[in-house]
């Protein structure tokens, strides 16, 4: 994958690259910089097969590489692309997306924002900072590396407590040979306190980790998994409900839901498994894990065809020794679903701003939004929020045809047009192809003009 053919070509001159392949050819034209190095690609997919001329696709590239320069802020409201750059990505955005997420991976952006945690094992958000360690099992599939962090025991205690639980969990899940292949990335939790894995620093915490190992870890977005035993169960319980859109799949073992801080109606799209023992009564954990699952059952039963979720109760074990070091392998064939058209956002916090294509601009505890496609209809309803904004492109809809909008009981028609700042901007912010999107539509309670 990283063999490259290299040129020596005159700087700051025009070439056309010519390539058969398999009895087709692709011509594309491309102009030098001034730099020492240079990549141009061919795309062979035939979707990147659209009617932009080669001087339109150059101006694209350019544009791009700009925008994700090492000294672009993550949110850079005052770029514009010019109008060459926005037109080479309407004529043809799917072709374009996947462009731009090549060119976003090589950044200068990633390169100064990511690569430095990457580069000593850690991730931060604000001051807090989590090492870890990763490793590869088996071989990598042709995809990319699945991904499975995993969070240790511990929480309220002394760092050496923590630390020798965090050296427990670098082996605790057992090596699978019987996949393919995956990265196991044990992560310490930031401090020492009780909720060190479940409280507001670490939803943002999780998703730069996340966004750090797809940019440079070769891991593929759609197979990242997150898991834990006791104090890192806690923490699988809250984050896997909170950004469920990251997650193929999520286990806890061990623990129990928090109150306030998981609710069981955003996994209606994530695989998500929960173990406790029979006799592990310390702090209702064996109450609070059967009432979740009959809030999960009630739920299945108003969406039988969601909600794939399973509580795994084990008569006579307590809290530890619970029967899960084979987790990983059970995890393993799960594939994240992207674009679902059913989201059901819960919100428990005033941090998670977005939950795949809906994002709000002040989350809180209590409030909700809900949200259906079906054909080129969007449905939201919402509990206590006044204003909500829906991200489309056409992987949700029919782009040839009106989208309607019905919300905060009002009904309005808007007409797709992809935005190529939309989609950098959403790609800067998720760090992933499949969560970005390039067209919103910002819905309130007294209806706002498009």
């Amino acid at each position: 994958m990283n063999d490259m053919l290299s040129f020596d070509l005159d700087q700051t001159s025009t070439f056309v690259m010519t390539l058969n392949f398999e009895g087709k050819t692709f011509i594309s034209s491309f102009k030098t910089g001034d730099k020492a190095e240079q990549l141009v690609d061919i795309s062979i997919d035939p979707d990147s097969q659209d009617p932009v001329s080669d001087e339109l696709t150059s101006e694209l590239d350019q544009q791009i590489d700009l925008y994700f320069a090492a000294d672009t802020p993550r949110d850079a409201p005052k770029f514009e692309f010019s109008a060459a750059a926005s037109k080479a990505y309407a004529a043809n955005p799917a072709a374009k997306r996947k462009r731009i997420w090549q060119r976003y991976l090589r950044s200068g952006f990633v390169q100064s924002n990511l690569k430095p945690d990457f580069d000593k094992n850690q991730v931060q958000f604000n001051e807090h900072l989590s090492p870890y360690t990763v490793k590869e099992v088996g071989k990598r599939p042709e995809s990319g590396w699945p991904l499975f962090i995993a969070m240790h025991g511990g929480g309220g205690a002394p760092a050496q407590v923590n630390d020798s639980q965090w050296k427990i969990m670098q082996r605790y899940y057992k090596d699978q040979s019987g996949v393919t292949g995956y990265k196991y990335l044990a992560l310490r939790a930031p401090n020492n306190t009780w909720n060190g894995f479940y409280t507001d620093y670490v939803y943002p915490l999780i998703e730069n980790l996340v966004r750090q190992m797809i940019a440079l870890g070769d891991v593929d977005p759609n197979k990242v998994f997150i898991m834990g035993y006791s104090h890192g169960g806690y923490g699988a319980f809250a984050i896997g409900p909170k950004i469920p859109y990251r997650f193929a799949a999520v286990h806890s073992s061990a623990a129990a839901p928090t109150g306030g801080e998981t609710s069981a109606k955003t996994l209606r799209n994530t695989r998500f498994t929960f173990m406790v023992g029979e006799n592990d009564n310390a702090y209702g954990r064996r109450e609070r894990c059967q009432a979740f699952a009959k809030q999960i059952e009630q739920l299945k039963q108003d969406h039988p065809d969601d909600y794939p979720v399973e509580f795994l109760f084990k008569p006579g074990f307590g809290h530890g020794g619970l029967p899960d070091r084979d987790m990983i392998a059970a995890m393993y064939d799960y594939t994240r679903l992207n674009q679902p058209k059913n989201l059901t956002w819960q919100m428990t916090d005033s941090v998670v701003d977005h939950f795949d294509w809906l994002s709000v601009e002040n989350p809180g505890k209590g409030k909700l939004a809900e949200a259906a496609i079906a054909g080129n209809r969007v449905k939201v309803s919402t509990e206590n929020l006044d204003a909500v904004t829906v991200w489309l492109d056409a992987r949700l809809i029919d782009p040839g045809q009106p989208v309607t909008m019905e919300a905060f009981g009002e009904t309005r028609e808007v007409v797709y047009k992809p935005d190529l700042k939309q989609f950098c901007e959403s790609l800067k912010r998720t760090g992933d192809i499949h969560l970005s999107y390039d067209f919103k539509v910002d819905l309130a309670a007294e209806a706002a003009e498009q």
